[in-house]
């Protein structure tokens, strides 16, 4: 019999580098990620000369939100243009009355805070060096030698005193700045203002202003027989306050790097270790640098060792970069290094979602609770867009916005026609709730949210007889390729009728409310009205290759050149046809599969994680690993950080001039590797879906389910063992199906542990 997970027995996940950052231009993209939700710090791993970018979840600037005029008047207008097929006049009519009326405002960006500089003089010159990330204690380490002498630099961000520790040579000089970019060219970068760095003993006290508001850094730097650095930031308030207040508390801390470092690991593991991924690799291990898996990958094939590393930096990232009481985790979490970051802010209309998708599975679902506190505090200003935009009551959530701008803010078409962002974020309240049964958080967040979506749609759509229609809608970010069977036009818009992915939230929407409202005792006219919404929306079609159609009108063919896979939503990330009859599922494979290969040149990374966690979905473990194979060879840095896209005309996705740095796709493997192992709704449990030829022993667990149960798994190909453990988060019963394709019917109480053995 296998041996079981030992979750006492953690294991440690470590990312090894053979030299400094490196990217010229942008040197910050390959450093070393720090952080504890709240505070983040990037080691750039220079020798003599050492910088770490200083960062901060709420120092979010340069915002400009001006008094949203009423155009609501327009759509009526716009529907009518659209549905006469007068399509490309009706595009910008929203987006241009807005503008015409002056309004024009742009989001917040996170600003980098400052640089920590550590200056050691070189003797004769390092050599021996090597970079570490040690991904489950969250902490970076540098080490070389330089004439004989050994150097180490190590730092983490405390999770337990929520502040940044250094520990390097008795002799580094140490000083903070304002964060000075990469760019060689930097005309037209705005830095902080009025930049002020002063010494008092063993104190470094700094600060800087940007839109007259100033930000800080207090650090106390101890010399002895090594030197230690403690230091903290703030985001708002006066600097002469604010200097005090930190000096007091980190005086209050305990200057010893073991201890306060004993206390983070705790803190950082209760997280970290709650749910672990092993896959065995014959061939690379721990010891192999991430530079020589990245080779293995362009070579003979990604090892299993970089596909166990990607998922631990992925549920890394995602910890570090988000915390209870704090901001959601955006595109480039906590370690940008620009000014004015390329979409540094949090899209719903993949990416937000991206970044979410493992977090319940993961056993991590306090870190959800972020992102409905973002949307929360701001419910006026979606009921504002609502109003104001489109006429409706509810909530109008546009897919860009960013900390204090959820008022429409990106006044394109694409962004302001697009109305399905609200619904898509009702999906994680109510999977929210799927996972953790929490009634308190049913009846004072998820209902509500989702009632206030539903108002929207009631208003919005369009009814002809007993069916309606969506219109304006979008399928992000695609366009027909032949409108009312015209050539594909040069100038493609995005405005469409019956998108399938609008109708597919809305339905989705409707379901979810018809199910909470009978849970909470809501009256049977409400009730009946939301079945007469859902039994409204338009049928799903299937184009000529037997895959769903993008748009549910006959005047726009699909056009599968591009990277979203918005149509295929039934499947995932929704659970309406997940898991349905066989050629249902077969239809979504195809359309997965031909975004994959007729448009591969046209994929992103996050892209190709989509896929992956959709073919997972649909049972193709090969062309789901394909996915992710695809990103290790096109999209992935030595520090395993993610780019939008390749830079290198490799053939493998889109060819921008720049490659933006964006954690989605980091952040998304994770969930990818998690579906393909575990499928779960609310009455069943799939062992092992879509597991890979490759992947012949490995473990995974806890993962945590929809249906209340936590579930280990650990599997050996060879032996022809797979050995499942369960145990109940609550009374629940549902059928479990195996990887040799049999089912057991199981009833479990909640605490109760059941293991079992089965084979392939």
């Amino acid at each position: 019999m296998i041996n079981t997970i030992n979750l006492e027995a953690y294991m440690q996940y470590k990312m090894k580098i053979s030299r400094p950052a490196s990217w010229w231009n942008d040197t910050w993209r390959e450093g070393t990620p720090l952080g504890n939700g709240r505070h983040g710090a990037l080691m750039y791993g220079a020798a003599a000369n050492e910088r770490i970018l200083l960062t901060h979840t709420f120092l979010w600037r340069e915002g400009k939100q001006a008094d949203m005029p009423d155009v609501s008047y327009i759509l009526p207008k716009m529907r009518k243009l659209i549905l006469e097929g007068r399509m490309f006049e009706a595009d910008r009519m929203l987006s241009d009355e807005l503008l015409s009326k002056g309004y024009n405002p742009s989001a917040p960006v996170p600003f980098p805070a400052a640089d920590l500089h550590l200056s050691l003089t070189p003797v004769s010159g390092f050599s021996r060096y090597n970079r570490e990330l040690n991904m489950s204690t969250a902490e970076g380490i540098v080490h070389y030698c330089d004439d004989g002498k050994e150097i180490c630099r190590k730092v983490f961000v405390s999770r337990a005193d929520d502040v940044i520790v250094v520990e390097t040579d008795k002799n580094v000089e140490v000083n903070i700045t304002i964060h000075k970019s990469d760019v060689v060219q930097q005309a037209g970068i705005k830095f902080s203002e009025n930049p002020v760095t002063y010494k008092e003993g063993e104190w470094i006290f700094f600060k800087a202003e940007v839109d007259n508001k100033e930000h800080g850094v207090v650090a106390r730097v101890i010399k002895g027989e090594k030197t230690l650095i403690i230091c903290r930031m703030f985001t708002d308030g006066d600097s002469n306050s604010q200097f005090k207040l930190l000096k007091e508390y980190i005086s209050t801390i305990k200057p010893n790097y073991n201890s306060l470092l004993t206390k983070h690991i705790a803190k950082h593991q209760e997280l970290y270790n709650r749910c672990q991924f092993h896959l065995e690799d014959l061939v690379y291990s721990q010891k192999d640098t991430n530079r020589t898996l990245l080779d293995a990958s362009y070579g003979e094939g990604m090892p299993n060792e970089m596909v166990e590393r990607m998922w631990a930096l992925g549920r890394y990232l995602f910890i570090c970069g988000t915390g209870v009481g704090g901001n959601p985790c955006n595109l480039t979490g906590l370690w940008s290094g620009e000014y004015k970051a390329y979409w540094a802010f949090n899209m719903a209309n993949i990416n937000l979602e991206m970044i979410y998708w493992h977090v319940l599975s993961g056993n991590l679902t306090e870190l959800m609770l972020p992102v409905f506190d973002y949307y929360e505090k701001c419910m006026d200003d979606m009921r504002e867009n609502a109003k104001k935009m489109f006429g409706c009551r509810g909530i109008y959530l546009p897919a860009v916005t960013a900390p204090g701008a959820i008022k429409h803010v990106n006044v394109v078409p694409h962004i302001t026609n697009w109305t399905a962002g609200a619904g898509w974020i009702g999906q994680l309240y109510y999977e929210y709730w799927l996972y953790t049964k929490d009634e308190k958080f049913l009846k004072n967040r998820a209902l509500p949210f989702l009632l206030e979506v539903s108002l929207f749609y009631e208003d919005f759509l369009v009814w002809n007889e007993d069916k309606w229609i969506v219109c304006p809608s979008v399928s992000p970010e695609n366009h027909t390729i032949s409108y009312r069977g015209g050539a594909e036009p040069e100038d493609p818009v995005q405005t469409s009728i019956n998108a399938t992915m609008d109708v597919a939230i809305i339905k989705e929407v409707f379901a979810h409310l018809i199910e909470l409202g009978k849970q909470v005792g809501c009256s049977e006219d409400e009730i009946e009205k939301w079945i007469k919404f859902l039994n409204g929306a338009p049928e799903y079609e299937y184009n000529e290759f037997g895959a769903p159609r993008e748009w549910l009108h006959k005047d726009y063919p699909d056009r599968d050149f591009h990277r979203h896979q918005s149509h295929l939503y039934p499947v995932f990330p929704g659970l309406e046809l997940s898991r349905s009859d066989n050629k249902t599922l077969d239809a979504y494979r195809i359309g997965g599969i031909r975004r994959l290969t007729i448009g591969l040149e046209h994929q992103s990374s996050w892209s190709l994680v989509q896929n992956a966690n959709l073919l997972a979905r649909t049972g193709d473990a090969e062309n789901a690993l394909k996915c992710l194979e695809l990103i290790s060879k096109s999209t992935v840095l030595e520090n395993f950080f993610t780019l939008h896209n390749d830079w290198r005309a490799m053939g493998i996705g889109l060819e921008y001039p720049i490659a933006p740095f964006q954690i989605d796709a980091n952040i998304g493997w994770a969930s990818a590797i998690q579906e393909m192992l575990l499928y779960s709704d609310t009455k069943r449990i799939d062992i092992l879906p879509a597991l890979p030829k490759k992947w012949g022993k490995g473990n995974i667990g806890w993962l945590n389910t929809r249906c209340g149960v936590n579930v280990k798994i650990d599997w050996n190909k060879k032996k022809n063992e797979c050995t499942i453990c369960l145990k109940g988060n609550y009374d629940t019963k549902f059928t479990l199906y195996l990887p040799n394709k049999e089912s057991v019917f199981v009833k479990l109480y909640k605490g109760e542990e059941r293991e079992m053995l089965t084979n392939f």
